[in-house]
């Protein structure tokens, strides 16, 4: 199939959701949808900490990536997004973009921008997809304000991860989404696979409930006080894989999602780690085209960021 031709404003689909839901994994399947269309796709990766962990793996597929590390989009980061938008559009003539929030990014703040008065001009919000999985919804906070805003806003729910949990569990977990929000439409899957060209096709014409304030963001002092912790560790060195093991399994229950790419000492392979409830850990051998920074990247909250950094750190082969 032909490259598709831009034309203003271009599609923008927003992918937000539960850290560890799966998000990476439905962008990878929504880019590889895109590009047998024969579009020209941009991708922003709003990720917590200093250095992307998912980009090199969406730079596999994806026209041009763009990152914006920190993990909120908030009144600080929003000119940045508009900026990127931009670049996409003018610079690498993309024909559609498509932003990964993280767990911590709040909707509203990515709505608002994306509707300001000169951003519409060159892009239109198409799409919200929230990937949300059945861990027990945060009461609380900046988190349950960031869950809560994402599961209200979409248009399709993706419930994920259905083979890890029991049916009355599943069922319980569905009935809160949907109480939420009973406007959106309801996937449920494994894995993240779903029919991508059936939740692309129909416009997301439904109405929405209307108890959501677009691009209202919550008081400073909640933000401040519920932020998620968010510790980046350079790794210089390989590591030991028996101290990593050691160390990966000690992981407090404070810790929402750990990710990174490293290499172990005496073997060839780039490694890839992940971890995300319910106490998900897995370390694989990963190929991609350009090498990425050996890092690992933790998100939580009430845990011990010099602990875990010095203690990881204490896994560096010797």
């Amino acid at each position: 199939m032909g490259r598709m031709t831009q034309t203003l404003p271009i599609p923008f689909y927003m992918l937000c959701g539960s850290l560890g839901a799966g998000k990476t994994t439905l962008l990878m399947r929504l880019l590889e949808f895109w590009n047998s269309q024969g579009h020209k796709v941009g991708v922003l990766m709003n990720e917590a900490g200093e250095v992307s962990i998912d980009g090199p793996r969406a730079g596999t597929i994806a026209e041009q990536v763009l990152n914006l590390a920190g993990g909120c989009i908030c009144c600080d980061t929003k000119d940045d997004l508009a900026w990127s938008i931009t670049q996409l559009v003018q610079d690498y003539r993309s024909t559609v973009i498509v932003l990964e929030c993280s767990g911590m990014a709040d909707p509203a703040e990515v709505v608002d921008a994306v509707t300001d008065a000169y951003v519409s001009r060159i892009a239109k919000l198409e799409r919200i997809l929230a990937m949300l999985h059945p861990v027990p919804l945060p009461d609380s906070g900046m988190a349950e304000l960031v869950t809560r805003n994402a599961i209200q806003y979409a248009d399709d729910l993706i419930l994920n991860k259905r083979d890890l949990y029991i049916p009355g569990h599943w069922e319980q977990f569905r009935e809160v989404i949907t109480r939420l929000n009973p406007y959106g439409r309801i996937w449920e899957t494994n894995h993240a696979r779903l029919d991508v060209a059936a939740l692309l096709a129909v416009p997301a014409t439904h109405p929405r409930p209307t108890n959501v304030q677009f691009g209202k963001p919550p008081a400073p002092d909640i933000r401040a006080s519920h932020h998620p912790m968010v510790t980046t560790v350079r790794l210089p060195k390989p590591l030991d894989r028996t101290k990593f093991i050691k160390w990966m399994k000690s992981l407090p229950e404070g810790m929402e999602r750990a990710k990174g790419f490293f290499r172990f000492a005496g073997e060839p392979e780039l490694q890839e780690f992940q971890f995300f409830p319910p106490r998900t850990r897995t370390v694989a051998p990963v190929m991609l085209l350009d090498e990425p920074d050996h890092v690992l990247v933790l998100i939580g909250r009430n845990y011990d960021q010099e602990h875990y950094r010095t203690s990881l750190l204490a896994c560096l082969a010797s």
